[in-house]
């Protein structure tokens, strides 16, 4: 799908935008079914069904949203239009795909687990082993990226400070245009930034830690980033219509009336992939189920308490929301219950919160406990 083309604006409308946009939160059968399916799954569920569709169609929701536990889809929908400038769109269903933002990352970290797994890579290597004539690179690990612990500057949500800013404002307005930027854009300017914080001082959350993980991977691998992922990722999980193709949606979001996306050689590893719910539901399933990396290396990544390996951890479940110009997106997964709570949205973060629309779901899901009952 293509993007529109618009005039430029000032480069501090594009920055006051990415920071609203890009607010983080700490906290095979199934395309055939999804095909079939659009509602609830059964009557035990008919109220937390009715309840869904009340919540969302009272706020104007546009996207998917779907609820699994094991093996049972029991509330999958889609609202509103996949493209609300065009009439003859088609509604938003369970097969939309969308934009999924920096949910993107925990699938870079189980690419990067397999090679760990395969022994070509150590959690513990510095990446000097990488990028020999980065300078700080002999200071800063594997992990650290994996982490958010390596110091490094944001080259997508502070881009001034990270290439300076007659680059940023170049960049911008290739945004908005829809052209790509050069692939050693991102990995030129790094060798000149100078870090945040010294390594393993302290979490901030950098999508360059993850452009970088996908830079590695190509290197130990010996595959481009999009040839592993779609092999070795999306192959292996069973999702089927997942990709990392620019603007390769059937749905499209509009900020200010305008449709672009961040450029792949900007989002790479960190924010490139497109995929609908069922493909979520599967990635959810697959890489909890050993399907992707052992059990063990799972149960490793998933064991924080607070940010690894692409999500944050809570007590009982694993999570990430993610966040591009005109789409948003959140993915909860409970392993012990093994629970899915998925919600995709083509509107932008600020006009329809996915991450807040997921917060209602979950309450109307799980029930209060009498305790907190009491407690209100």
């Amino acid at each position: 799908m293509g993007v529109a083309k618009t005039p430029f604006k000032a480069e501090n409308t594009l920055k006051r935008f990415k920071q609203k946009l890009f607010t983080f939160f700490c906290f095979s059968f199934l395309v055939f079914s999804a095909f079939l399916f659009n509602g609830c799954s059964k009557k035990d569920y008919s109220e937390f069904c009715a309840s869904a569709d009340e919540f969302l169609e009272a706020q104007g929701f546009q996207g998917t949203v779907l609820v699994a536990e094991k093996d049972k889809i029991i509330y999958a929908r889609g609202f509103g239009s996949s493209d609300e400038k065009h009439k003859k769109s088609p509604e938003n269903s369970v097969d939309t795909i969308y934009e999924i933002g920096s949910i993107t990352k925990q699938m870079t970290a189980a690419a990067i687990m397999q090679q760990v797994e395969k022994g070509k890579l150590s959690l513990d290597d510095t990446i000097d082993r990488f990028f020999p004539d980065y300078k700080y690179a002999p200071q800063i690990t594997v992990r650290m990226l994996l982490n958010m612990r390596s110091g490094l500057l944001d080259h997508i949500n502070g881009p001034e400070e990270f290439f300076g800013a007659r680059q940023a404002k170049n960049i911008a307005k290739k945004e908005m245009a829809g052209k790509p930027v050069d692939r050693d854009l991102v990995l030129k300017a790094l060798y000149k930034a100078e870090l945040l914080t010294k390594p393993d001082t302290t979490y901030f959350y950098s999508n360059t830690n993850y452009y970088l993980l996908a830079l590695i991977l190509e290197q130990v691998s010996g595959l481009t980033y999009d040839h592993y992922m779609q092999k070795n990722i999306f192959e292996k999980a069973e999702m089927k219509t997942a990709n990392v193709e620019f603007q390769k949606t059937d749905s499209a979001g509009y900020y200010r009336g305008n449709y672009y996306s961040i450029p792949r050689n900007m989002a790479l590893g960190c924010g490139d992939v497109n995929a609908g719910v069922m493909d979520l539901l599967a990635w959810n399933r697959a890489y909890a189920g050993g399907k992707i990396i052992s059990k063990k290396s799972f149960k490793e990544v998933t064991d924080s308490e607070s940010y690894g390996f692409g999500v944050y951890c809570s007590e009982n479940s694993i999570l990430h929301s993610g966040s591009t110009y005109c789409f948003n997106s959140y993915n909860e997964y409970f392993p012990a219950e093994k629970i899915s709570i998925i919600v995709l949205s083509n509107k932008p973060q600020f006009e329809m919160n996915a991450t807040m629309v997921a917060g209602r779901i979950k309450k109307l899901f799980f029930p209060p406990v009498e305790s907190e009952k009491q407690e209100k």
